[in-house]
């Protein structure tokens, strides 16, 4: 439930939608989707997935305190007699332009949209890091957990208040046409993409199919606003024509021609080290954080530079970027019987995996890890060459490794590419095997989250 009131006329403005009924209260005192919800005085917006239909549940929606509906007007038949609604082709859209209504409402708060294929949470919370060490937490709002689609970012954003200053919000899609009302909703005055890879590959068609979704983040970028791109990724002539409208500033490493580059200076378990420089004023900070890999440090590149363009001193990004941290299972380490685990199944792609093997490279002993990977969804016709490239470079970079592969994708490109392994069907099947690891061995899980490795992590004694 989002306490934030709206009155009938805004409303009808905001969804462009139809009053039916009478009786019709002249304000709600909150916004409310989920049926299991109480509220008062509220709106219900009725939204329909593949396996529910609110609309079947208008009237728990009515006794939990619901004194207008929004339904799509193909189901008014539904509405419980005597009960007022707000009919509209469809309540999603009619739900990301109330939060658009509401996000209008602050005209001096500064909005930070960002997406990408990989990145987008661990650059979202070096944005909050950054901007929480140079203003308070109090004055910023940031994506929380996974809601970046099409609901998600909308409820984020009906979570402003007058206090907040600066939004920073994630946009995900995996079909074309996903991102460009998420642009419409949050009205960005900034927005980031922060990488280009093989990822939703399966609706998104192609790497270029990819960046063209992905250059929409644009499209409602407010007049004068800014634009941050790879310096270097597959697409990114589209980027860039696509940012061309507006400011542009480009994130890269030390080998790109970038605004403000990266070099990496390695790192371990525990995170890692490197220098960001801008490059028209040649300075450069140095950056000790706990965040491990090098793609990570193109991450905080672009989490950089945007909080550069707002004016933030380099010192301070610096400091905010050192006490970045990560939510959820992403890059959880923690020790089980002796050995120390990295949970990293939160989420997967061919770019993503090589990127965290080439860093436990840097410093794992082989014969002491255990790498378990998963498969990867949504890669569409490059689902078996990416599975493939993922057993290759780690039959190359651990040779001397104990390998447990889950899935049956990974499995095939396991068998086909050699690799010496133990392989289970599902993360249930492995589960239920209870395979032994060795106190001071090195448990690295990786997999799309639909996989579900986290099942074969011990649980907390």
């Amino acid at each position: 439930m989002f306490d934030v009131s709206f009155t009938l006329h805004e409303l009808l403005r905001a969804t462009e939608g139809r009053l039916v009924g009478d009786n019709a209260p002249a304000m709600v005192d909150s916004v409310f989707t989920d049926t299991r919800e109480t509220a008062k005085n509220a709106l219900f917006l009725a939204f329909s997935g593949e396996s529910f239909d609110a609309h079947d549940y208008l009237a728990q929606a009515v006794a939990n305190g619901a004194s207008l509906l929004c339904v799509e007007g193909s189901k008014l038949d539904k509405v419980p007699s005597g009960i007022p609604a707000i009919a509209v082709p469809s309540t999603v859209t009619a739900f990301q332009r109330i939060a658009r209504f509401h996000r209008l409402r602050f005209p001096n708060l500064k909005v930070i949209l960002l997406s990408g294929s990989c990145g987008k949470t661990s650059t979202k919370e070096s944005l909050r890091a950054i901007f929480v060490h140079a203003m308070d937490s109090i004055s910023v709002l940031a994506t929380e957990g996974n809601t970046n689609n099409q609901i998600g970012l909308p409820q984020n954003l009906l979570r402003l208040n007058a206090r907040h200053r600066i939004a920073i919000l994630e946009a995900g899609t995996n079909h074309h046409g996903e991102l460009e009302p998420l642009s419409y909703c949050a009205m960005p005055d900034l927005a980031i993409i922060v990488s280009i890879a093989n990822c939703h590959l399966e609706f998104l068609g192609s790497l270029e199919g990819v960046a063209r979704e992905k250059s929409k983040l644009f499209t409602h970028l407010a007049p004068g606003g800014f634009a941050i791109i790879p310096a270097q990724c597959p697409g990114q002539d589209i980027l860039a024509r696509a940012a061309s409208q507006f400011r542009t500033g480009t994130f890269g490493f030390s080998d790109t021609d970038a605004d403000l580059t990266a070099k990496y200076l390695g790192g371990n378990l525990h995170g890692a080290k490197f220098t960001l420089t801008r490059a028209t004023t040649g300075e450069t900070v140095s950056v000790q954080w706990s965040i491990p890999g090098r793609h990570q440090a193109g991450n905080a590149a672009a989490a950089a530079l945007a909080a550069l363009t707002f004016g933030i001193p380099f010192q301070t990004v610096a400091e905010g970027l050192s006490r970045t941290t990560l939510p959820g299972l992403r890059m959880r380490v923690s020790e089980h019987g002796g050995a120390t685990w990295i949970n990293d199944a939160y989420n997967a792609n061919p770019d993503s995996m090589a990127a965290s093997l080439n860093w436990l490279s840097e410093f794992a002993d082989p014969k002491k890890l255990v790498l378990i990977l998963g498969d990867m969804g949504e890669l569409g016709e490059s689902s078996a060459e990416g599975h493939r490239s993922v057993c290759a470079l780690a039959k190359h970079l651990f040779p001397d490794a104990r390998f447990l592969v889950v899935g049956p994708h990974m499995t095939a490109a396991a068998q086909e590419t050699g690799l010496d392994c133990t392989a289970y069907p599902s993360a249930q099947d492995a589960a239920k095997a209870s395979f032994q690891i060795e106190a001071g061995s090195l448990v690295f899980l990786k997999a799309s989250r639909s996989t579900h490795l986290e099942l074969l992590e011990p649980a907390e004694a």
